[in-house]
Protein backbone atom coordinates (compact mmCIF):
# COMPACT_ATOMS: atom_id res chain seq x y z
CA UNK A 1 0.00 0.00 0.00
CA UNK A 2 1.36 3.34 -0.35
CA UNK A 3 2.49 5.51 2.10
CA UNK A 4 3.12 8.83 2.45
CA UNK A 5 6.39 10.80 3.53
CA UNK A 6 4.24 11.99 6.35
CA UNK A 7 2.63 9.97 8.43
CA UNK A 8 -0.74 11.36 10.75
CA UNK A 9 -1.95 9.38 13.29
CA UNK A 10 -5.10 9.60 14.66
CA UNK A 11 -5.48 8.27 18.48
CA UNK A 12 -8.99 8.14 20.72
CA UNK A 13 -8.95 7.41 23.92
CA UNK A 14 -11.12 5.41 26.06
CA UNK A 15 -14.14 6.88 28.17
CA UNK A 16 -17.47 4.83 27.37
CA UNK A 17 -19.92 7.12 26.79
CA UNK A 18 -17.82 10.18 27.14
CA UNK A 19 -16.30 9.29 23.47
CA UNK A 20 -19.46 11.20 22.11
CA UNK A 21 -16.74 13.92 22.60
CA UNK A 22 -14.65 13.21 19.90
CA UNK A 23 -17.26 12.44 17.42
CA UNK A 24 -18.02 16.06 18.39
CA UNK A 25 -14.54 17.32 17.53
CA UNK A 26 -14.51 15.42 14.84
CA UNK A 27 -17.27 17.04 13.08
CA UNK A 28 -16.05 20.35 13.88
CA UNK A 29 -12.64 20.02 12.72
CA UNK A 30 -14.48 18.59 9.06
CA UNK A 31 -16.88 20.98 8.86
CA UNK A 32 -14.35 24.31 9.14
CA UNK A 33 -11.16 22.71 7.39
CA UNK A 34 -12.85 20.77 4.68
CA UNK A 35 -16.53 22.35 4.60
CA UNK A 36 -18.06 18.77 5.46
CA UNK A 37 -20.16 19.19 8.50
CA UNK A 38 -20.90 15.52 8.37
CA UNK A 39 -18.72 13.04 6.49
CA UNK A 40 -18.92 9.52 6.31
CA UNK A 41 -16.43 7.36 8.85
CA UNK A 42 -14.55 6.29 5.33
CA UNK A 43 -13.71 9.98 4.54
CA UNK A 44 -12.19 11.23 7.98
CA UNK A 45 -10.65 7.79 7.94
CA UNK A 46 -8.61 8.59 4.80
CA UNK A 47 -7.01 12.02 6.22
CA UNK A 48 -5.00 9.11 8.26
CA UNK A 49 -2.54 6.41 7.98
CA UNK A 50 -2.77 4.81 11.33
CA UNK A 51 -5.90 4.90 13.48
CA UNK A 52 -5.18 4.02 17.40
CA UNK A 53 -8.05 3.66 19.48
CA UNK A 54 -9.11 1.97 23.24
CA UNK A 55 -12.14 1.02 24.73
CA UNK A 56 -14.85 3.66 23.99
CA UNK A 57 -12.64 5.40 21.27
CA UNK A 58 -12.75 1.56 19.75
CA UNK A 59 -16.58 2.01 18.94
CA UNK A 60 -15.88 5.49 17.48
CA UNK A 61 -12.94 4.24 15.30
CA UNK A 62 -14.99 0.82 14.43
CA UNK A 63 -17.99 2.33 13.45
CA UNK A 64 -15.99 4.55 11.06
CA UNK A 65 -14.69 1.80 9.76
CA UNK A 66 -18.67 0.68 9.18
CA UNK A 67 -18.71 3.68 7.03
CA UNK A 68 -21.50 5.64 9.11
CA UNK A 69 -21.89 8.99 9.10
CA UNK A 70 -20.43 11.13 12.39
CA UNK A 71 -23.89 12.26 12.84
CA UNK A 72 -25.18 8.55 13.27
CA UNK A 73 -22.37 7.43 15.26
CA UNK A 74 -23.48 10.26 17.59
CA UNK A 75 -26.60 8.17 17.63
CA UNK A 76 -25.03 5.15 19.08
CA UNK A 77 -23.77 7.95 22.01
CA UNK A 78 -26.55 9.70 22.24
CA UNK A 79 -29.96 7.49 21.82
CA UNK A 80 -30.98 6.12 25.00
CA UNK A 81 -32.00 2.68 23.35
CA UNK A 82 -28.40 1.86 21.71
CA UNK A 83 -26.49 3.35 24.93
CA UNK A 84 -28.49 0.64 26.85
CA UNK A 85 -27.84 -2.67 24.60
CA UNK A 86 -23.57 -1.85 24.67
CA UNK A 87 -24.21 -1.08 28.48
CA UNK A 88 -27.07 -3.67 29.36
CA UNK A 89 -27.89 -4.24 33.09
CA UNK A 90 -27.40 -7.81 34.80
CA UNK A 91 -30.66 -8.72 36.06
CA UNK A 92 -31.06 -10.11 39.65
CA UNK A 93 -30.36 -12.93 39.06
CA UNK A 94 -27.58 -13.13 36.60
CA UNK A 95 -25.91 -11.25 39.49
CA UNK A 96 -24.09 -14.03 42.18
CA UNK A 97 -24.46 -13.44 45.76
CA UNK A 98 -21.12 -11.63 46.17
CA UNK A 99 -21.80 -9.30 43.68
CA UNK A 100 -25.38 -8.52 44.29
CA UNK A 101 -23.45 -7.88 48.07
CA UNK A 102 -20.66 -6.20 46.76
CA UNK A 103 -23.11 -3.24 44.69
CA UNK A 104 -23.90 -1.95 48.42
CA UNK A 105 -20.49 -0.69 47.98
CA UNK A 106 -20.52 0.43 44.55
CA UNK A 107 -18.45 -2.15 43.83
CA UNK A 108 -18.86 -5.21 41.34
CA UNK A 109 -20.51 -5.71 37.89
CA UNK A 110 -23.42 -3.85 36.39
CA UNK A 111 -23.35 -4.75 32.42
CA UNK A 112 -23.82 -7.95 30.58
CA UNK A 113 -20.62 -8.83 28.15
CA UNK A 114 -22.28 -11.34 25.68
CA UNK A 115 -25.34 -8.43 25.34
CA UNK A 116 -22.74 -6.10 24.38
CA UNK A 117 -20.77 -8.36 21.77
CA UNK A 118 -24.30 -8.95 20.44
CA UNK A 119 -25.11 -5.47 20.51
CA UNK A 120 -21.92 -4.43 19.21
CA UNK A 121 -22.34 -6.92 15.98
CA UNK A 122 -25.97 -5.29 15.47
CA UNK A 123 -24.81 -1.44 15.49
CA UNK A 124 -21.55 -2.83 12.95
CA UNK A 125 -22.68 -5.29 10.70
CA UNK A 126 -20.29 -4.76 7.67
CA UNK A 127 -17.10 -4.97 9.82
CA UNK A 128 -18.30 -8.07 11.80
CA UNK A 129 -17.58 -10.06 9.21
CA UNK A 130 -14.32 -9.06 8.21
CA UNK A 131 -11.20 -10.08 9.69
CA UNK A 132 -8.58 -7.05 10.56
CA UNK A 133 -6.09 -7.57 7.69
CA UNK A 134 -8.89 -6.86 5.39
CA UNK A 135 -9.94 -3.60 7.02
CA UNK A 136 -7.30 -1.61 5.67
CA UNK A 137 -9.11 -2.26 1.52
CA UNK A 138 -12.64 -1.91 3.35
CA UNK A 139 -12.08 1.71 4.46
CA UNK A 140 -10.39 2.84 1.55
CA UNK A 141 -11.87 6.16 -0.61
CA UNK A 142 -11.29 5.77 -4.00
CA UNK A 143 -9.07 2.84 -4.30
CA UNK A 144 -6.45 4.73 -1.85
CA UNK A 145 -5.37 1.96 0.68
CA UNK A 146 -4.01 3.95 3.53
CA UNK A 147 -5.32 3.39 7.02
CA UNK A 148 -4.53 1.13 9.45
CA UNK A 149 -6.10 0.28 13.11
CA UNK A 150 -4.21 -0.42 16.05
CA UNK A 151 -6.73 -1.40 18.88
CA UNK A 152 -5.77 -2.33 22.54
CA UNK A 153 -6.75 -5.61 24.47
CA UNK A 154 -5.76 -7.23 27.90
CA UNK A 155 -5.45 -10.60 27.65
CA UNK A 156 -6.58 -12.13 30.87
CA UNK A 157 -4.96 -15.22 31.22
CA UNK A 158 -1.70 -14.18 30.11
CA UNK A 159 -1.95 -10.84 31.94
CA UNK A 160 -0.05 -8.63 29.51
CA UNK A 161 -1.40 -6.04 26.63
CA UNK A 162 -2.63 -7.81 23.15
CA UNK A 163 -2.35 -5.11 20.14
CA UNK A 164 -5.33 -5.74 17.76
CA UNK A 165 -3.54 -5.13 14.42
CA UNK A 166 -4.75 -4.49 10.94
CA UNK A 167 -1.17 -4.35 9.65
CA UNK A 168 0.20 -7.77 9.63
CA UNK A 169 3.89 -5.93 8.48
CA UNK A 170 4.22 -3.96 10.96
CA UNK A 171 7.49 -4.17 12.75
CA UNK A 172 6.04 -3.71 15.95
CA UNK A 173 4.27 -6.77 15.86
CA UNK A 174 6.57 -10.32 17.63
CA UNK A 175 6.09 -12.38 15.12
CA UNK A 176 7.89 -10.06 12.25
CA UNK A 177 10.33 -8.66 14.97
CA UNK A 178 11.20 -12.45 15.30
CA UNK A 179 11.40 -13.40 11.03
CA UNK A 180 13.59 -10.55 11.07
CA UNK A 181 15.94 -10.75 13.79
CA UNK A 182 16.47 -14.41 13.04
CA UNK A 183 16.25 -14.27 9.39
CA UNK A 184 13.60 -16.68 8.53
CA UNK A 185 11.95 -16.99 5.86
CA UNK A 186 8.40 -15.63 5.08
CA UNK A 187 6.06 -17.71 6.09
CA UNK A 188 2.18 -18.15 4.95
CA UNK A 189 0.77 -17.85 8.73
CA UNK A 190 -0.48 -14.80 9.68
CA UNK A 191 -0.04 -12.96 13.19
CA UNK A 192 -2.79 -13.89 14.82
CA UNK A 193 -3.90 -10.59 15.84
CA UNK A 194 -5.10 -10.05 12.13
CA UNK A 195 -7.61 -12.81 12.39
CA UNK A 196 -10.33 -11.45 14.13
CA UNK A 197 -12.65 -9.33 13.04
CA UNK A 198 -12.62 -5.56 14.11
CA UNK A 199 -15.86 -5.88 16.34
CA UNK A 200 -13.74 -8.80 18.03
CA UNK A 201 -10.94 -6.43 18.69
CA UNK A 202 -13.19 -3.30 19.92
CA UNK A 203 -15.11 -5.94 22.31
CA UNK A 204 -12.29 -6.66 24.16
CA UNK A 205 -11.09 -3.17 23.94
CA UNK A 206 -13.97 -2.09 25.57
CA UNK A 207 -14.68 -4.64 28.33
CA UNK A 208 -13.96 -2.94 31.11
CA UNK A 209 -13.69 -5.06 34.47
CA UNK A 210 -15.00 -5.41 38.38
CA UNK A 211 -17.01 -2.17 38.27
CA UNK A 212 -18.51 -2.23 34.28
CA UNK A 213 -18.73 -5.88 32.83
CA UNK A 214 -19.50 -9.77 34.13
CA UNK A 215 -17.06 -11.22 32.26
CA UNK A 216 -14.10 -10.88 30.04
CA UNK A 217 -14.85 -10.75 26.46
CA UNK A 218 -14.19 -14.06 24.93
CA UNK A 219 -13.81 -15.11 21.38
CA UNK A 220 -11.31 -17.87 19.06
CA UNK A 221 -7.90 -16.49 17.95
CA UNK A 222 -6.31 -19.33 15.44
CA UNK A 223 -9.37 -21.85 16.96
CA UNK A 224 -8.18 -21.27 20.66
CA UNK A 225 -10.67 -19.39 22.59
CA UNK A 226 -9.02 -16.32 24.27
CA UNK A 227 -10.62 -13.84 27.04
CA UNK A 228 -10.19 -10.20 27.33
CA UNK A 229 -10.44 -6.91 29.56
CA UNK A 230 -10.68 -3.63 28.63
CA UNK A 231 -6.91 -2.19 26.87
CA UNK A 232 -6.95 0.40 29.23
CA UNK A 233 -5.86 -2.09 31.93
CA UNK A 234 -2.74 -1.76 29.94
CA UNK A 235 -2.32 1.98 30.42
CA UNK A 236 -3.09 2.53 27.44
CA UNK A 237 -6.29 4.29 27.71
CA UNK A 238 -5.05 6.93 26.02
CA UNK A 239 -3.34 5.07 23.14
CA UNK A 240 -1.44 7.81 21.53
CA UNK A 241 1.90 6.09 23.02
CA UNK A 242 1.35 3.29 21.39
CA UNK A 243 0.70 4.53 18.37
CA UNK A 244 3.99 6.50 17.71
CA UNK A 245 5.57 3.57 19.07
CA UNK A 246 3.97 1.61 16.07
CA UNK A 247 4.99 4.86 13.89
CA UNK A 248 8.55 4.75 14.92
CA UNK A 249 9.07 1.02 14.52
CA UNK A 250 7.72 1.11 10.46
CA UNK A 251 9.56 4.15 9.93
CA UNK A 252 12.35 2.81 7.64
CA UNK A 253 9.94 0.12 5.77
CA UNK A 254 7.42 3.04 5.12
CA UNK A 255 10.01 5.46 4.79
CA UNK A 256 8.19 8.01 6.89
CA UNK A 257 10.40 11.91 7.30
CA UNK A 258 7.71 13.06 9.00
CA UNK A 259 4.95 12.28 12.06
CA UNK A 260 1.63 14.13 12.95
CA UNK A 261 -0.08 13.23 15.80
CA UNK A 262 -4.07 13.96 16.73
CA UNK A 263 -5.30 12.77 20.04
CA UNK A 264 -8.85 13.55 21.13
CA UNK A 265 -9.97 12.43 25.10
CA UNK A 266 -12.93 11.77 26.10
CA UNK A 267 -13.29 14.95 28.68
CA UNK A 268 -11.46 15.02 31.84
CA UNK A 269 -12.63 16.94 35.19
CA UNK A 270 -9.47 17.99 37.73
CA UNK A 271 -9.97 19.01 41.28
CA UNK A 272 -7.61 20.54 43.34
CA UNK A 273 -5.33 19.19 46.42
CA UNK A 274 -7.42 19.07 49.65
CA UNK A 275 -5.18 21.20 51.01
CA UNK A 276 -4.59 23.97 48.42
CA UNK A 277 -3.67 27.44 50.64
CA UNK A 278 -5.19 29.89 47.58
CA UNK A 279 -8.71 30.82 48.74
CA UNK A 280 -11.39 28.64 45.95
CA UNK A 281 -14.85 29.80 45.29
CA UNK A 282 -16.73 26.48 46.35
CA UNK A 283 -14.96 23.76 47.89
CA UNK A 284 -15.98 20.93 45.84
CA UNK A 285 -13.13 22.39 43.82
CA UNK A 286 -10.91 20.67 46.30
CA UNK A 287 -10.67 16.69 46.23
CA UNK A 288 -11.92 15.38 49.59
CA UNK A 289 -9.10 13.83 52.08
CA UNK A 290 -10.69 10.57 52.58
CA UNK A 291 -8.48 7.91 54.56
CA UNK A 292 -7.74 4.51 52.93
CA UNK A 293 -9.58 1.93 53.29
CA UNK A 294 -10.64 -1.39 52.06
CA UNK A 295 -13.77 -0.71 50.27
CA UNK A 296 -12.55 2.87 49.10
CA UNK A 297 -9.37 1.19 47.71
CA UNK A 298 -11.41 -1.40 45.80
CA UNK A 299 -13.43 1.74 44.22
CA UNK A 300 -10.66 3.54 43.30
CA UNK A 301 -9.07 0.40 41.58
CA UNK A 302 -12.17 -0.57 39.96
CA UNK A 303 -12.16 2.95 37.99
CA UNK A 304 -8.45 3.22 37.56
CA UNK A 305 -8.03 2.19 34.22
CA UNK A 306 -9.89 5.41 33.05
CA UNK A 307 -7.58 7.45 35.13
CA UNK A 308 -4.60 6.79 32.74
CA UNK A 309 -3.58 9.50 33.44
CA UNK A 310 -3.95 10.93 29.36
CA UNK A 311 -1.52 13.59 30.11
CA UNK A 312 1.52 11.36 31.03
CA UNK A 313 0.94 9.53 27.99
CA UNK A 314 0.62 12.62 25.94
CA UNK A 315 4.18 13.94 27.30
CA UNK A 316 5.98 11.32 26.91
CA UNK A 317 4.90 10.39 23.04
CA UNK A 318 5.21 14.39 22.14
CA UNK A 319 8.73 13.98 23.87
CA UNK A 320 9.57 11.17 21.84
CA UNK A 321 8.85 13.70 18.61
CA UNK A 322 9.92 16.55 19.52
CA UNK A 323 13.02 16.47 21.85
CA UNK A 324 13.39 20.31 21.68
CA UNK A 325 10.09 20.85 23.65
CA UNK A 326 8.28 23.41 21.49
CA UNK A 327 6.05 25.03 23.53
CA UNK A 328 3.38 24.89 20.76
CA UNK A 329 3.97 21.98 18.84
CA UNK A 330 1.87 22.55 15.60
CA UNK A 331 1.98 18.45 14.53
CA UNK A 332 1.40 17.44 17.81
CA UNK A 333 -2.47 18.11 18.71
CA UNK A 334 -3.62 17.00 21.75
CA UNK A 335 -7.70 17.76 22.00
CA UNK A 336 -9.88 17.39 24.86
CA UNK A 337 -11.89 19.31 27.38
CA UNK A 338 -10.60 19.99 31.11
CA UNK A 339 -13.32 21.08 33.51
CA UNK A 340 -10.58 22.08 35.77
CA UNK A 341 -10.82 25.59 38.71
CA UNK A 342 -9.47 28.44 36.56
CA UNK A 343 -7.05 30.98 38.73
CA UNK A 344 -8.38 34.54 38.88
CA UNK A 345 -7.12 37.66 40.35
CA UNK A 346 -9.67 40.38 40.02
CA UNK A 347 -10.35 42.86 42.32
CA UNK A 348 -11.43 40.01 44.97
CA UNK A 349 -8.31 39.07 44.75
CA UNK A 350 -6.41 35.98 43.79
CA UNK A 351 -8.72 32.99 43.79
CA UNK A 352 -9.79 29.75 42.12
CA UNK A 353 -12.99 29.70 40.32
CA UNK A 354 -14.88 27.65 37.56
CA UNK A 355 -14.84 28.28 33.96
CA UNK A 356 -17.38 30.23 32.15
CA UNK A 357 -20.74 28.55 31.56
CA UNK A 358 -20.64 25.96 34.38
CA UNK A 359 -22.08 25.84 37.48
CA UNK A 360 -21.31 24.28 40.69
CA UNK A 361 -23.65 21.70 40.27
CA UNK A 362 -22.70 20.87 37.43
CA UNK A 363 -18.99 20.52 37.81
CA UNK A 364 -20.16 18.18 41.08
CA UNK A 365 -22.24 15.98 38.49
CA UNK A 366 -19.38 15.59 35.69
CA UNK A 367 -16.93 15.17 38.51
CA UNK A 368 -18.99 12.27 39.86
CA UNK A 369 -20.43 11.21 36.64
CA UNK A 370 -19.37 7.63 35.85
CA UNK A 371 -18.08 6.65 32.19
CA UNK A 372 -21.05 4.63 31.88
CA UNK A 373 -23.73 8.09 31.51
CA UNK A 374 -26.90 6.33 30.63
CA UNK A 375 -29.08 8.26 31.95
CA UNK A 376 -30.24 11.14 29.47
CA UNK A 377 -29.33 14.18 31.91
CA UNK A 378 -25.95 12.45 32.37
CA UNK A 379 -25.61 12.56 28.36
CA UNK A 380 -26.58 16.12 28.25
CA UNK A 381 -24.15 16.89 30.25
CA UNK A 382 -21.19 15.99 28.59
CA UNK A 383 -22.82 17.65 25.61
CA UNK A 384 -22.90 20.64 27.44
CA UNK A 385 -19.27 20.70 28.45
CA UNK A 386 -18.12 19.64 24.50
CA UNK A 387 -20.03 22.22 23.10
CA UNK A 388 -19.21 24.77 25.69
CA UNK A 389 -15.29 23.48 25.13
CA UNK A 390 -15.80 23.62 21.10
CA UNK A 391 -17.15 27.10 21.21
CA UNK A 392 -14.31 28.56 23.04
CA UNK A 393 -16.92 29.54 25.95
CA UNK A 394 -14.97 29.03 28.92
CA UNK A 395 -13.62 25.23 29.44
CA UNK A 396 -9.85 24.85 28.34
CA UNK A 397 -8.06 22.60 26.76
CA UNK A 398 -6.09 19.96 28.02
CA UNK A 399 -2.44 20.60 27.66
CA UNK A 400 0.64 18.22 27.47
CA UNK A 401 2.20 20.17 30.33
CA UNK A 402 0.55 22.29 32.98
CA UNK A 403 2.11 25.09 35.09
CA UNK A 404 1.53 25.61 38.87
CA UNK A 405 -1.72 27.56 38.23
CA UNK A 406 -2.91 24.66 35.65
CA UNK A 407 -2.49 27.09 32.58
CA UNK A 408 -1.26 25.63 29.56
CA UNK A 409 2.58 25.21 29.51
CA UNK A 410 2.93 23.12 26.42
CA UNK A 411 0.51 22.23 24.23
CA UNK A 412 -2.70 24.40 22.95
CA UNK A 413 -4.88 26.31 25.56
CA UNK A 414 -7.89 26.16 24.14
CA UNK A 415 -9.83 24.49 20.92
CA UNK A 416 -9.64 26.77 18.53
CA UNK A 417 -5.45 27.22 18.58
CA UNK A 418 -5.64 23.27 18.39
CA UNK A 419 -7.81 23.41 15.23
CA UNK A 420 -5.77 26.14 13.80
CA UNK A 421 -2.99 23.69 14.03
CA UNK A 422 -5.15 20.89 12.72
CA UNK A 423 -6.42 22.74 9.58
CA UNK A 424 -2.79 24.38 8.80
CA UNK A 425 -1.54 20.40 8.43
CA UNK A 426 -3.83 20.42 4.98
CA UNK A 427 -3.41 24.20 3.93
CA UNK A 428 0.59 23.49 3.87
CA UNK A 429 0.18 20.38 1.87
CA UNK A 430 -2.57 20.52 -0.14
Amino acid sequence: MPHPKTYRILSLDGGGSWALIQVKCLRKLFAETFNNPDPTGHEVLSKFDLVAANSGGSLVAAAMAENLRLSEIEKIFGDKQLRSKVFSRLSFFEKSLLSSVARIFKIGAKYATKRKYQALKDILPKISQIDLMHIPQHVAVNGDIKTQFLIIGYDYYRNRAEMFRTDCDSLASTSVIERKLKNLPATAKTPSDCLVSLVEAIHASSTAPVNYFNEPAAFKVNNKLKFYWDGGVTGNNNPVLAAVTEAICNREQYQIEHIQVLSIGTGSVLQLQYDEEIPVRYDELKAKHEAPGLIKDIQKMGTSILNDPPDTAAFIAYMILNSSMPAKPIDFIRMNPVLRPIMVNDTAGKHWDLPAGINKDEYVKLNAMDMDAVEDKEVSLIIKLCENWLGNLGVPNQAIRSDSALNCLIGHADFNAAKADFKSWFTLTN
